[in-house]
């Protein structure tokens, strides 16, 4: 994520970990590595759909779940084989497009614009060519650094 500007990077707060363990009822111990991803549930998902769109979680809770929604995806993905997206798929990337400025930093990774060969389905995630056309619609004014 080296093409990451310094300004867009964002990490999970110890805070929006606890608040998503107590909701959904997820482990947590110190050896859980990329916790938000570990938790991942793809027979969840409409679960932690349900929840980003209450209006009940913080800016933080809901960064962390979006991870934790797009690991779940990735996880379908080796569920399910078929050739069409799931129909939730499309309610994701909706919001990932209405609030990018909350999820710059999600939408960069999950892109994987640093793979040596940009468009070998070997080195990106199932929904890297999808999450790459909304940073496309964003890049250039998310990239210029806030004033």
């Amino acid at each position: 994520m080296s093409s990451l500007p310094d300004h867009l990077r964002r990490y999970p707060t110890r805070e929006a970990v606890n608040a998503l363990c107590r909701r959904f009822g997820f482990p947590y111990h110190p050896q859980m590595q990329d916790w938000e991803w570990e938790v991942a549930d793809a027979m969840r998902i409409d679960e932690f759909l349900s929840a980003y769109e209450s209006g009940e979680l913080s800016e933080d809770e809901r960064f962390v779940l979006m991870e934790t929604i797009l690991q779940s995806f990735e996880d379908l993905r080796f569920l399910e084989d078929r050739p069409d997206p799931d129909p939730r798929w499309q309610r994701v990337l909706d919001i990932l497009d209405r609030n990018i400025d909350l999820h710059a930093h999600t939408v960069w990774y999950w892109s994987v614009l640093d793979a040596e060969d940009f468009d070998d389905p070997e080195q990106q995630f199932w929904v890297t060519p999808f999450v790459r056309v909304i940073l496309a619609k964003h890049r250039s004014r998310l990239e210029r650094a806030p004033i």
